[in-house]
């Protein structure tokens, strides 16, 4: 099995199952932190960058989905809807 690591291009994801019907797709994480920071001001990057490792630092899989949904409440009580979504 193969492992493809990319942003989220539709057409990409998309081509991925003829070309290489055997891979697993993942999210580029740069590319995922940046989509998030365009929705956010720049006196939050920082502040928000700190969350969203804190999801990637959890030890299982539970662990950070707990974390993520802790962080969109967070973000949604700060009134950024568009990086929570």
């Amino acid at each position: 099995m193969q492992l493809i690591i990319s942003d989220a291009c539709r057409g990409l994801v998309e081509s991925i199952a003829d070309y290489l019907p055997e891979a697993r797709w993942q999210r580029c994480m740069v590319h995922f932190y940046r989509n998030v920071f365009s929705h956010v001001p720049t006196t939050k990057v920082r502040e928000i960058s700190h969350m969203l490792k804190a999801i990637h630092a959890q030890e299982s899989r539970e662990a950070a989905q707990e974390k993520a949904a802790m962080i969109i409440e967070d973000l949604r009580r700060q009134k950024l809807g568009k990086a929570a979504d």
